[in-house]
């Protein structure tokens, strides 16, 4: 065998067998001519060494590069600088720089990269290695461990505030008898539970408004219910608010309004301004005369409260017909759909 001192080092082999993909530069600012590339550099980034070799490292991005790509330049002309002003290695931070594929798709992809100097025998840099790795997998990993705790953060808050608002309904409820205050405990939890139903479906962002107000108002004859409105979409912090007050008013117009008996009808419907002001009306009709009641009770307090949280203006209006009641919500401009 013999002596691993008396093998001559080919390292151009050794440069076209790394798997990581590398480029051989001349110190020639600010050109930096590529003089080699080898096999693993031109599979990653799709593209062959006759095509890149003779060429200026930052000349193959193009003259009028995209703001993304040019932030790569600058960050390549930058690594490449402080080579040669310190005489060491310098690690590049992870960038993204989109790649096409061989099927011409464009794919994001991150990179990371080390340009270290070579001397010559008097000590002079002559050349300089710039090692890519391709970091995509670590970042994604990243991002999706990121989104993860950011959920688990934004879960345990909403499950938290939800507890609240049932210790709240347990201390200030009101009823007659205990199956009375069980029914109507249980009314108050299912708006709350249906309203989580609805965050879920939107991964906690938002809510639509029209499957919110269907869900809470389903056990109603459909032929005594009207609902209509364009596509709204709620913030997050408005779904269960709103979900609660659509179930309040629901509840009422059950045991006391148009809907306790009278064959009355419902109609829901909103509209949004072009501020993004929305203005839902809750109108209901009986076709014989009915009484409002007598006293507001912990439900029309409630309502109350629950436009308080999204900072809506509620108008409540009784008349021989029933109750006709008017909420106005300013929403964020991405609340609208178009």
């Amino acid at each position: 065998m013999p002596d691993i001192q008396s093998v001559a080092p080919d390292f151009r082999a050794v440069f076209e067998s790394t798997p990581r993909p590398m480029l051989l530069l001349a110190a020639d600012p600010p050109r930096y001519t590529i003089l080699a590339v080898n096999k693993a550099h031109a599979q990653a980034f799709n593209t062959t060494p006759a095509s890149l070799i003779g060429r200026g490292v930052l000349e193959v991005f193009g003259s009028h590069p995209p703001p993304q790509v040019q932030a790569f330049m600058d960050a390549i002309r930058t690594s490449m600088e402080r080579v040669l002003e310190t005489g060491r290695a310098h690690q590049m931070q992870t960038r993204p720089y989109p790649v096409r594929t061989a099927e011409g798709k464009t794919e994001e992809r991150f990179w990371s990269a080390v340009n270290a100097p070579v001397r010559d025998a008097s000590g002079r840099i002559i050349h300089i290695v710039d090692a890519v790795q391709d970091v995509t997998g670590e970042v994604l990993e990243r991002r999706s461990e990121d989104a993860r705790k950011l959920l688990m953060r934004e879960v345990d808050h909403r499950a938290r505030n939800t507890l609240t608002v049932v210790q709240s309904l347990l201390r200030l409820a009101h009823a007659e008898s205990i199956d009375a205050f069980r029914g109507v405990l249980e009314g108050r939890i299912m708006a709350l539970a249906r309203a989580q139903t609805v965050l879920a479906n939107l991964r906690w962002e938002g809510g639509s408004l029209a499957e919110l107000i269907e869900g809470e108002l389903s056990m109603i004859e459909p032929s005594r219910l009207r609902i209509e409105g364009p596509t709204v979409m709620l913030p997050a912090a408005f779904v269960q608010p709103m979900s609660m007050l659509v179930h309040e008013l629901a509840t009422n117009a059950l045991k006391h309004g148009a809907l306790s008996g009278c064959g009355g009808r419902l109609a829901v419907e909103w509209n949004v301004a072009p501020e993004a002001d929305l203005t839902l009306t809750w109108a209901e009709e009986c076709g014989s005369a009915v009484s409002p009641p007598t006293r507001e009770g912990f439900g029309y307090q409630l309502i109350g409260q629950l436009a308080q949280q999204m900072s809506c203006r509620i108008e409540r209006a009784w008349s021989p017909s029933g109750l006709t009641a008017q909420l106005k919500v300013s929403l964020p401009p991405a609340g609208v759909a178009e």
